[in-house]
């Protein structure tokens, strides 16, 4: 696999990954300081793939509908509208847990009951994003770009992330990994 920027940018255009861009200024961005090395940079602005879940604030009351309201903001650059309606949380002090967790979005309703902690609650938020997507016929889905309290996500579809990961070197500090197969292989443990 050539490394070049040149075959680089080609190939991810050829992808469709900068279907997305607000102007040339991202994909410049994405290329600053490169190498030919495979480490391309993700830029917050301009790329219109990534959003953060705060696994705290997610738990935190009123934190899925805050959720949803970013999500909405991304999402209408790919003509996704979440029309975000009723949200009601019922917590259960006596076992810190949610017992009812629900919120209304395009006039369907989305349950995310049992969030007890911050590993529950980002996971509540990551599947809620892929559910909307597959909803909505969008080809791509949530994968980890930077995995933290305040976690780095990108959207992308199969074949993007297949030639980020042949492109980016293991171990890189960015890097897409696949957080479904990974939950997926930790459920047993």
């Amino acid at each position: 696999m050539s490394k070049d920027r040149k075959s680089v940018e080609e190939r991810l255009t050829e992808l469709s990954y900068f279907n997305y861009v607000d102007s040339k200024d991202a994909i410049e961005k994405t290329f600053k300081d490169y190498k030919d090395d495979g480490k391309i940079k993700f830029p917050w602005n301009g790329l219109n793939r990534m959003f953060s879940i705060d696994a705290e604030s997610i738990y935190e009351a009123g934190g899925l509908a805050s959720h949803v309201k970013e999500l909405a903001k991304l999402f209408s650059k790919y003509g996704i509208q979440l029309n975000i309606g009723k949200c009601i949380e019922e917590f259960n002090n006596d076992n810190s847990i949610y017992t009812k967790r629900e919120i209304i979005i395009n006039e369907k309703k989305y349950n995310t009951p049992n969030v007890s902690d911050w590993g529950s609650a980002f996971n509540s938020g990551f599947n809620l994003a892929n559910t909307l997507l597959k909803e909505n016929n969008f080809e791509g889905k949530v994968y980890g770009l930077f995995m933290d309290e305040t976690s780095t996500l990108i959207i992308l579809n199969i074949e993007q992330f297949e030639y980020l990961q042949n492109l980016i070197p293991e171990g890189s500090n960015y890097r897409p990994i696949d957080l479904e197969k990974m939950m997926k292989e930790h459920e047993g443990e």
